[in-house]
């Protein structure tokens, strides 16, 4: 943990899904600070709120109301184009990995650098740069059906750190996997956050997932933060 202020800071966040006959608040009166080059968890169980918190952080969900501050920034009040260039410091990764079928492995990698409008070979330079980092340097042309779940999971992992994020979102990103591809996967999460100093929020319903690789946690329940 550094001295700085938080990378993530949240004020007051709520967030209430509306449809024609109802009302569900996901979440209230959370105040949360994550720093950077930290592991943080979030953990609860199914329902709670953890994705939705999560969603907030890089506003693919909006707050209903309060404040999200990335890197000193205050997402509220960003115009459409700067809040997509704060997401482009935000890396997700996902329970099912979301990867595209017909891409292979460096073309997946390649993928948000393209959005960004990166020169191709650069992009693909900075994709087997990175299919290095989490070992996979012999899976470059195979396809997601080619993989096993553990290396899909690498595989969007290597996607989620190609813009160079601050921050790496991480929901329920094990728990579609075994326990000893689940060790493995969090093992190189410790070994990213010690070599590349961002910080990693974890959020998870899984309590041995928390105790490998957590430094401080955030236990949410019915939508709220109980304990910090």
């Amino acid at each position: 943990m550094t001295n700085d202020g938080p990378i993530i800071s949240i004020r007051d966040l709520e967030k209430t899904f509306i449809s024609k006959n109802s009302r569900v608040k996901a979440l209230e009166n959370i105040d949360l600070d994550i720093y950077q080059g930290e592991i943080f968890g979030i953990i609860g169980l199914s329902g709670a709120g953890k994705s939705t918190l999560v969603r907030c952080m890089n506003f693919l969900e909006r707050p209903t109301r309060g404040t999200v501050y990335f890197d000193g920034k205050d997402l509220t009040m960003l115009s459409k184009k700067d809040l997509l260039s704060a997401r482009q410091s935000m890396g997700m990764i996902f329970q099912q990995f979301n990867l595209l079928m017909q891409r292979n492995a460096i073309e997946n990698i390649c993928f948000p650098l393209e959005i960004v409008g990166m020169e191709k070979g650069k992009a693909k330079e900075r994709a087997y740069e990175l299919l290095q980092v989490v070992g996979l340097s012999d899976k470059a042309k195979a396809y997601p059906s080619q993989l096993s779940g553990g290396q899909k999971q690498r595989v969007a992992i290597a996607r989620a750190l190609a813009t160079n994020p601050k921050v790496l979102l991480c929901d329920e990103a094990t728990s579609a996997l075994d326990p000893a591809t689940t060790h493995s996967i969090l093992k190189l999460l410790k070994q990213i956050n010690k070599d590349m100093g961002l910080a990693i929020v974890i959020i998870t319903h899984e309590m041995s997932v928390i105790e490998e690789i957590c430094k401080r946690i955030a236990i949410i329940d019915d939508s709220q933060i109980v304990e910090i």
